[in-house]
């Protein structure tokens, strides 16, 4: 499952698959801005078919973080 978050997260955000890791933070990036925050966020609920809360959404700023909620949510081993 860590791999389709990986794949997902480099389509919505155009980057080469080789280029995302856990350590991957939006900081880190500048096409990941809030507007494909937010388009990253539908992408990742409508792929494992959860709302997120706010709270969620905004924790979710690495992909090491984004991995972790959804492990916290059952939605990834």
């Amino acid at each position: 499952m860590d791999q389709n978050v990986e794949t997902l997260v480099a389509e919505v955000l155009q980057i080469p698959a080789g280029m995302i890791n856990d350590n991957l933070a939006m900081q880190d990036i500048d096409v990941w801005d809030s507007l494909k925050h937010m388009e990253l966020i539908v992408s990742l609920e409508e792929t494992f078919g959860l709302q997120l809360s706010f709270e969620e959404i905004v924790s979710m700023q690495s992909v090491g973080s984004i991995k972790q909620v959804l492990k916290d949510r059952g939605a990834v081993s």
